[in-house]
């Protein structure tokens, strides 16, 4: 296919999938109402404690699809035996929590710096997507790059984490293949980018994770009468419902299965190795483990 035209259709694919997270820069409409305490303590870039040198610091900055994860790690790292596992988080809601718009936020990315230049921040987590990732067809993100050099000049160790996200505003699709269709060309595109990324940081650990196919499963697995004992809608009340509301943001059952995805990511850990939720009827550990069997095949 011609060079240009796959740029395109990336383009659209893109545009259209992740219309509402381009679109909306307020913060107030991409946050959730109803979710676990925010590990955030207000940077000081005058102190030298930030962070403590004997964790390990795990920083996201995002916005929402990626924040009610990085929220839910730091316990499920603690359960796994990570007991000095330290979670830290810059968020802003849609739009102003893609890696460029933190960028361009002299607020936030001051906010950041001041984390990295600790030197002790072990992992950065970075979560798709940028207006640039979007206009040029999945081609380049410098923002990205911005980070990851910031970080590495300040920590040479530090593994730099881009997460992929999933569609919002599921209601404007018909089913489960309709949302899912087109998301594994996203998810490679941004696999790509971060083989470009690794190109330009050869030393470093850059590693890519795709949390947002949990939402994928889930509704195809609704769909199939599979969840029946556990969720009894697509959208609608957060512990029985795949979204909570109309963008799109994670009930339950997809945040626990999620943080399994960003576990495995993050600290390596084996989902089937985690205690099993007995919260659910369904074992999401199996579903995390299939999904992390399906991208290692791909």
């Amino acid at each position: 296919m011609n060079k240009k035209i796959t740029i395109l259709m990336m383009a659209l694919l893109l545009t259209g999938s992740l219309s509402g997270c381009l679109g909306n820069g307020d913060k107030g409409d991409d946050d959730e109402t109803d979710t676990v305490p925010v590990y955030e303590p207000t940077p000081d870039p005058d102190s030298d404690h930030l962070v403590n040198a004997n964790d390990y610091n795990v920083l996201y900055i995002g916005h929402s699809f990626g924040r009610v994860f990085a929220e839910t790690l730091q316990d499920y790292a603690h359960t796994a035996g990570f007991t000095d596992h330290a979670q830290y988080i810059e968020m802003s809601g849609g739009a102003s929590g893609a890696p460029d718009a933190l960028w361009e936020d002299d607020g936030h990315r001051e906010n950041i710096k001041a984390y990295l230049d600790t030197g002790q921040i072990d992992v950065l987590i970075m979560i798709c997507c940028s207006v640039e990732f979007v206009e040029t067809g999945a081609q380049s993100d410098e923002a990205i790059w911005n980070f990851t050099d910031y970080a590495l000049d300040k920590n040479p160790d530090t593994r730099i984490g881009l997460s992929m996200l999933w569609k919002d505003f599921p209601g404007q699709y018909e089913n489960a293949s309709d949302y899912n269709n087109g998301s594994e060309l996203l998810h490679d595109s941004w696999v790509r980018l971060a083989s470009n990324l690794s190109g330009d940081y050869p030393g470093a650990d850059i590693f890519t994770f795709n949390h947002g196919a949990v939402a994928y499963e889930l509704w195809d697995m609704f769909e199939a009468g599979q969840l029946d004992d556990d969720l009894d809608q697509v959208t609608g009340p957060r512990a029985t419902s795949i979204f909570t509301d109309e963008k799109g943001h994670a009930g339950l059952m997809m945040i626990d299965t999620g943080t399994l995805i960003w576990l495995h990511a993050v600290h390596g850990v084996e989902p089937l190795d985690m205690p099993e939720f007995t919260q659910w009827n369904t074992d999401i550990r199996v579903i995390a483990d299939s999904l992390l069997d399906e991208e290692d095949q791909e």
